[in-house]
């Protein structure tokens, strides 16, 4: 029997909806089958500091913490945009620490295209 992939979701800009949570894990219910991954959003998604998911220090601290958290196999960058790179220097600077293969996910909009903000970060 293979590892279930614990993926850990953080909004490195805007905050997001509480009402995703649910609409995400039943997605991948349905998508997966009851096979998929264990989609784990860090509170920080739902914090609010002007439009963004908390302030600078709060998001980088958010994205920071999953990263290095070996219990995730990856980063799912949520509602990427500006505040992204805002905060990424201070992510970049502490990045030896992660693991090697930590994965960074992140789509943009509702076309799912690549995020600038998940390149960014990923830099």
């Amino acid at each position: 029997m293979s590892k279930q992939c614990r993926i850990g979701v953080v909004a490195p800009a805007s905050r997001m909806s509480p009402e995703v949570v649910g609409k995400v894990k039943a997605l991948a219910e349905r998508r997966f089958r009851g096979r998929g991954p264990d989609i784990v959003f860090h509170p920080q998604c739902f914090a609010s500091h002007g439009h963004f998911a908390g302030d600078d220090d709060t998001r980088a601290q958010a994205f920071l913490e999953v990263a290095n958290d070996e219990r995730f196999d990856a980063v799912w960058v949520a509602r990427g945009g500006y505040g992204s790179c805002r905060m990424a220097e201070m992510v970049v600077e502490q990045a030896r620490s992660w693991p090697a293969d930590i994965i960074i996910l992140g789509t943009h909009g509702r076309s799912g295209a690549p995020s600038n903000s998940s390149k960014c970060l990923a830099a």
